[in-house]
């Protein structure tokens, strides 16, 4: 197994360093992919070792990520690991991830978060929530976490979709896409890191959510 981190960021240098380094250890090759950072993220994630790609204007996370799997396609890896920029992942939660991939062959390993109403902001656990259902129901299965931005994918796999998503519909997309090819997905139980969180975040729950969902029925009934 070859994978390469993809990293989506906007504005994300107070965390980015440290979000490169901590992928680094894990993976053979770390790309970050700036979306129109106007603070020096880019600048600050290849001084930590990664490989940087960038988008002049600020297109959302599912442009970037397209960007970032253009470029893994090309290149001799068998899987790419989406791993967000802004802290919230822990990276030594990588092994288990490419590990559930090796032994089970899944084309998705999903890292799945612990919803803790209690220590999750409130409107970001009702979202995730009602996503999670959301997409069991569309793809048959039990679906524990479907916005985490944290998962590993077969490239061969990936490769046969036509994706279409450019803004935090993409994990969906992906999610629907592949089950509805036949592909296997896995969860596996990941820490995240919710200190400061709300702040941290760029997604708005409600906004996002309902858009998530209208794009999510498209995706399942419409085949976008």
């Amino acid at each position: 197994m070859r994978v390469c981190a993809l990293i989506p960021a906007f504005n994300e240098a107070a965390h980015i360093s440290d979000v490169v380094q901590g992928a680094a250890k894990h993976v053979q090759e770390v790309v970050l992919i700036d979306d129109g950072s106007c603070d020096g993220t880019a600048q600050i994630a290849r001084a930590a070792g990664a490989t940087c790609l960038r988008s002049n204007v600020n297109s959302g996370k599912a442009s970037a990520l397209r960007l970032g799997i253009a470029y893994a396609a090309e290149r001799e890896f068998t899987h790419v690991l989406f791993f967000d920029g802004d802290g919230q992942h822990a990276a030594e939660d990588i092994p288990a991830l490419v590990r559930a991939a090796g032994e089970t062959g899944a084309a998705l390993v999903i890292g799945t978060r612990s919803f803790d109403p209690g220590r999750m902001p409130r409107a970001r656990y009702y979202s995730n929530t009602v996503g999670s259902k959301l997409a069991s129901w569309l793809v048959g299965q039990e679906i524990n976490d479907s916005q985490s931005g944290f998962r590993l994918v077969r490239l061969d796999a990936l490769r046969q979709l036509k994706l279409r998503g450019r803004k935090y519909e993409l994990e969906m997309e992906i999610l629907i896409k592949l089950s509805r090819a036949g592909c296997s997905i896995v969860h596996v139980p990941v820490h995240t890191v919710y200190d400061d969180g709300q702040a941290r975040s760029k997604m708005k729950p409600v906004r996002d959510t309902v858009r998530i969902c209208l794009w999510s029925l498209a995706f399942r009934f419409l085949g976008v």
